[in-house]
């Protein structure tokens, strides 16, 4: 991994179109999707009476018929409007595709998402959902109508114990998923959402009592970095600390990307930020893989990762993993026990292979009790084939 003096400079990534859908591109998605919109829940106004969304840390001020930078939240005779009662993508998988280890090992998930993002990342994987309303050429996209009722009656139905929001960024239209997820809570199943992390108290509150898993990417260590992708990194390490002290269970992600975020000294940065807010939250280093604007650089090796996982132990964390990279070393996406070194669940391509953890996450050698949300343990995975991954 290479060991630059300074931070990459973000210029080392190409610079998406920041413009909303409307000025961009062909409005023929953007327009189906107004069709699946009610008012919103997270605004504000101001003493003048200006409409402000609060669903994400852009914090948008709408003036009429305007959407926010998600490009899905706009502003209608002064009513803002979010998105509701569709999909546009929805697999089952086990729960770990998501690079959520500390969640039901091996269970399956029902996994969904919609279109846009307040994000613009030019290394997305699901860049036809989150990035369809910025490309000219996603031109055969289209919502599914769907209720919240079906979408978690396809989960029983798929035997998923587990329910997650993802794919694009789900708190932009967080009215929707706390609808979806008060209905999957009634029937007993464990609620994720799998987001960019830039995001408001307001936001979080409103889905926290119906949400168990707020699983977070971080992107980068130097506010530069997140200019490049269009936000800002105060916000996301706020929601990541916030998140936890209101009793989410938070899970972090970092992929790594060569010639932008792959310095150690950043990584390490991120090591203590996240340490500092509690040394039981799992980090996660992903490789990078090429895809959408980067395609043209080289696939990263796990060797690459394996010095950052040994640099985030030595920052004090519990649970560092590295995964999504050819080159051996699946040990490092095994889960073992911080007190007595035991091997408790073994992992391959993001699959539970074996699991000897006890109920609750107690180590079946020592009986320490790992962090997490584990239940009654002893559930071993099954490949359910290929989809997206967030």
């Amino acid at each position: 991994m290479s060991q630059p003096d300074g931070p990459t400079s973000p210029r080392a990534l190409p610079v998406l179109s920041n413009r909303s859908p409307r000025e961009s591109h062909d409005l023929s998605l953007a327009k189906r999707l107004r069709a699946f919109a009610e008012p919103a829940q997270l605004f504000s106004h101001d003493s003048e009476g200006t409409l402000r969304c609060t669903a994400c840390a852009h914090r948008c001020v709408l003036q009429n018929n305007r959407e926010g930078a998600c490009g899905v939240r706009f502003s209608q005779d002064g009513v803002l409007y979010a998105p509701r009662n569709y999909v546009a993508r929805q697999y089952v998988r086990s729960v770990e595709i998501n690079t959520v280890f500390h969640v039901r090992p091996g269970a399956r998930a029902l996994t969904f998402g919609m279109f846009g993002c307040d994000l613009r990342c030019p290394y997305c994987h699901n860049w036809r959902v989150s990035q369809a309303l910025r490309e000219q050429d996603v031109d055969d996209e289209s919502p599914l109508a769907m209720t919240a009722q079906a979408l978690v009656q396809s989960a029983i139905d798929s035997q998923c114990t587990v329910i997650c929001a993802a794919y694009n960024e789900p708190m932009i239209a967080a009215e929707w998923v706390r609808e979806v997820f008060a209905e999957a809570k009634s029937k007993g199943l464990v609620t994720a959402v799998i987001s960019d992390g830039h995001t408001t108290q307001e936001a979080l509150a409103h889905i926290r009592p119906v949400t168990d898993v707020f699983r977070v990417d971080l992107k980068a260590s130097e506010p530069e970095q997140y200019r490049a992708l269009g936000g800002r990194l105060a916000p996301v390490l706020e929601g990541i600390a916030l998140a936890h002290a209101m009793g989410f269970w938070v899970e972090v992600v970092t992929m790594v990307v060569p010639g932008f975020n792959n310095e150690l000294h950043g990584l390490r940065t991120l090591a203590s930020h996240i340490a500092a807010i509690s040394q039981d939250i799992p980090w996660h280093l992903n490789a990078f893989v090429p895809r959408y604007k980067l395609g043209d650089r080289p696939r990263m090796e796990m060797h690459e990762l394996a010095s950052a996982v040994g640099m985030g132990y030595a920052r004090g964390l519990k649970y560092v993993y590295a995964s999504n990279a050819p080159g051996g070393l699946t040990e490092l996406s095994h889960t073992r026990c911080p007190e007595c070194a035991t091997t408790l669940v073994t992992r391959e391509d993001y699959r539970t292979t074996s699991n000897s953890l006890k109920n609750n996450g107690e180590c079946s050698r020592c009986g320490y009790v790992l962090a997490g949300l584990f239940g009654d343990g002893g559930t071993v995975g099954e490949a359910l084939g290929e989809g997206e991954a967030p």
